[in-house]
């Protein structure tokens, strides 16, 4: 019966655990079917090794048969296609074999929530497959205290990186995960150590190691908390650079023949522009979009969708419809905002769901093969914050987004980079300096080579350039001085909702703390001189005196735009007290000082305490104490050391086990059963004895657990278990054998 209730908790906690690993994956699927999917081949297999050990066969056998089961398993719970007479086809069971190489890969290609159908809900087979066929055979048919564990961490270490980059309730997960696994070894290792003997732990010891693991991982949790999610690694998805590059050439879309009209869009609030793509990368010639976008670790890439997608921010929700027209040319989707659903129309367009990839970094998406011009199609999306203010945290720029290739820009920002205002403040500088001392020409080249961006413009006398070139350097320059930026190419639609090829333009975008990108109006940094061709461009300002003026302007308080801490030193009235109100981590972390504090405390004290009863024992008054609780002494020090034994033991059995000798638990059997009290000084002799035992017993212990004796506290409860335990059942005696023995005593005794 032990060993049928040992079987159900293991193949419990089994189940439970693939479970819990396959839970990461919870914010990846569009519903919780992938789950069926996972631990369907669990239970099989929990059930296929207890058969196999119930007839007595090896590990062989089981393996063997799993392995003829992946693929027609496969086939049934994952691709979902039973085959004629529930018997999956050959050509079925081979994209099983086939396709669970590549479904990780096509997973993590596609944005969340990912419908589960298909090639990808192998990933959560294999995951409960591959977990369950050797954990369910070490848990059922060895008695192996960890190796049942082993697998069941690698699928948690496997659904990880397979998951979204913030996965709800990860940490809470994988503690849970850990304070399960921690149990289960305990109660394994009893159950192993109860076959050759009295097992040497306790409920009480595995609840400690239990509780140990809770405490530990929610201090840890609280104090160290994973705040930078874009540190967690994922894995990547395959590779679209050919794809990305294809398309860098039709950010702008091309004209077609005199078609000026690009595509009707419906449903854009006012004021909203569409984007065509944006553009995060400068690649030492010009911006282009990036496939890995800079600072997302992998995370910024351009993936298969399904129907809905998950937004990345909260808003309010537009829907807009597309209708393409002949004039538009380009591999992009023009999109507003962040993409929650896509529905194309395939009455008569050609692209379909596949060949849409979009990059949720950047909000947007391409076509493999190019927009045709039937691809109408409606979308919904997230409208997040678009304006800003100086005082708006920006996001702190990591090396790749402060854009490497554009380093030949910082001769002409040195005078913008000033430590003491804010980053924002730094870029605005930028802009108004663009603005007002910049000229902006619409005929010639709008090259972004390094030349044209840096000498021939920001550090130029006479600054000229298009508008294409004066987002360029804007984006070049913000994100240099510490702000992420990019390009980005849109246009504005008309009141009847129109774009046309004269519409297009560009802007930047600046990324703040909350991870939102808001348009910096182009109004704010293309110069405000006009020049036609043949023309000279206006003058413009020293860059370094154009600084001065403006950080004097606002150090006097006339520049609402950018303000400088004044300095001003405050002093207050003699013996002002200032009471700073806690922050919630000052008290949660006073609060664990002070558990801490009280646990060492505690463990102080246990010495102290094993003194005072150990004088208590001596100055009993009974006869009998000096024997009883003399040889109490030594089973405790026994038990402090970390090898216990009973206490319904007979004293020369208890003596047999620990190695000592039989003599001290003779004379103390023969002076509790005497018919007469023994004489006092052979009392004072055998507790003398007794204590010299209990050092050696010590002694005899390697130095960690000679240390740890001294500190164990397991003595010290489990007396006051037995005192406890006497006063539930009214027992007066020390031990159950000395009952005799206090009879026997005279009165006075």
């Amino acid at each position: 019966m032990n060993r049928q209730r040992g079987s159900v908790l293991d193949a419990s906690v089994v189940l439970l655990l693939v479970a819990v690993a396959l839970s990461v994956l919870d914010d990846t699927f569009a519903d919780r079917s992938y789950l069926v999917t996972g631990l369907v081949p669990v239970v099989l297999l929990l059930g296929l090794a207890v058969l196999f050990r119930r007839v007595h066969e090896g590990v062989w056998w089981y393996a063997l048969a799993a392995v003829v089961l992946f693929a027609p398993l496969g086939a049934w719970v994952a691709l979902r296609r039973p085959g004629p007479y529930v018997l999956p086809t050959f050509e079925t069971m081979n994209r099983v074999l086939g396709e669970s190489i590549s479904a990780p890969t096509t997973l993590v290609s596609t944005v969340p929530p990912v419908d589960p159908s298909g090639q990808v809900m192998l990933v959560p087979f294999l995951i409960g497959f591959l977990a369950a066929a050797p954990a369910a055979w070490l848990a059922l048919a060895t008695r192996s205290t960890l190796a049942p564990a082993v697998p069941l961490v690698a699928a948690l270490a496997a659904a990880i990186p397979l998951g979204v980059l913030v996965p709800s309730l990860l940490v809470p997960r994988g503690i849970f995960f850990a304070i399960v696994l921690v149990a289960w070894a305990a109660a394994r290792a009893r159950r192993r150590e109860a076959i050759v003997g009295e097992a040497r732990g306790s409920v009480a010891a595995a609840m400690t190691a239990v509780l140990t693991v809770t405490l530990v991982s929610g201090v840890v949790s609280l104090l160290v908390p994973d705040r930078n999610e874009v540190d967690r690694v994922l894995l990547k998805g395959d590779g679209n650079s050919a794809v990305v590059a294809g398309a860098a050439e039709s950010v702008v879309p091309r004209r077609v023949g005199r078609r000026n009209e690009l595509l009707k869009a419906t449903g854009v609030p006012e004021g909203r522009l569409l984007r065509f793509a944006a553009l995060d990368l400068y690649d030492g010639q010009a911006w282009v979009p990036a496939e890995e976008s800079p600072g997302t670790d992998g995370f910024g890439t351009f993936k298969r969708i399904g129907e809905n997608v998950d937004a990345l921010h909260d808003g309010r929700t537009v829907g807009v419809r597309i209708q393409v027209r002949p004039g538009y040319s380009s591999d992009w989707l023009p999109m507003l905002g962040e993409l929650t659903s896509l529905t194309l129309d395939y009455t008569d367009g050609r692209t379909q769901l596949a060949d849409v990839r979009y990059n949720q970094a950047t909000s947007s998406a391409l076509v493999i093969g190019g927009v045709n011009t039937r691809d109408d199609y409606t979308f919904a999306s997230v409208l997040t914050e678009d304006e800003f203010t100086r005082r708006d945290p920006t996001q702190e720029a990591t090396e790749d987004q402060r854009q490497p290739a554009g380093a030949f820009l910082d001769q002409y920002l040195a005078p913008f980079d000033r430590a003491e205002i804010r980053p924002i403040e730094r870029v605005l500088l930028l802009a108004r300096y663009l603005r007002l001392n910049g000229s902006t020409r619409f005929t010639g080249t709008s090259s972004q080579a390094p030349v044209d961006l840096g000498l021939r413009l920001l550090g130029s006398k006479q600054m000229s350039g298009t508008p294409f070139q004066y987002s360029a350097v804007m984006a070049l320059g913000a994100s240099r001085l510490g702000v992420p930026a990019r390009v980005v190419t849109g246009a504005e639609p008309d009141a009847r909702g129109l774009v046309t090829h004269d519409d297009i333009t560009s802007w930047v975008e600046l990324q703040f703390a909350d991870g939102t990108w808001r348009p910096l109006d182009p109004q704010r940094y293309v110069g405000v001189h006009l020049v036609t061709e043949g023309e000279d461009a206006a003058a413009a300002a020293d860059a370094a005196g154009f600084v001065k003026e403006q950080l004097e302007a606002a150090a006097k308080g006339k520049d609402k735009e950018i303000r400088l801490p004044k300095g001003t030193r405050v002093t207050l009235p003699e013996g002002t007290a200032i009471h700073e109100p806690l922050s919630p981590w000052e008290i949660i972390l006073r609060a664990v000082g002070a558990v801490l504090a009280a646990v060492l405390l505690a463990l102080l004290l246990v010495p102290i305490a094993k003194w005072l009863r150990r004088a208590r024992r001596r100055r009993t008054p009974s006869w009998s104490a000096p024997y009883v609780n003399g040889w109490q002494e030594v089973l405790d020090a026994a038990r402090d050391r970390g090898t216990p034994v009973p206490d319904t033991w007979s004293r020369v059995t208890q003596a047999t086990r620990l190695g000592v000798g039989l003599d001290l638990a003779r004379r103390a059997d023969a002076a509790v059963f005497a018919a007469r009290p023994a004489d006092a000084d052979d009392a004072r002799e055998f507790w003398t004895a007794c204590q010299k035992l209990r050092r050696q017993l010590l002694r005899d212990a390697d130095l960690p657990h000679r240390a740890w004796a001294l500190l164990n506290p397991a003595s010290l409860l489990a007396g006051w278990a037995r005192n406890r335990s006497r006063e539930a059942s009214g027992a007066r005696q020390v031990r159950d054998e000395d009952r005799g023995a206090r009879r026997q005593q005279p009165a006075g005794a």
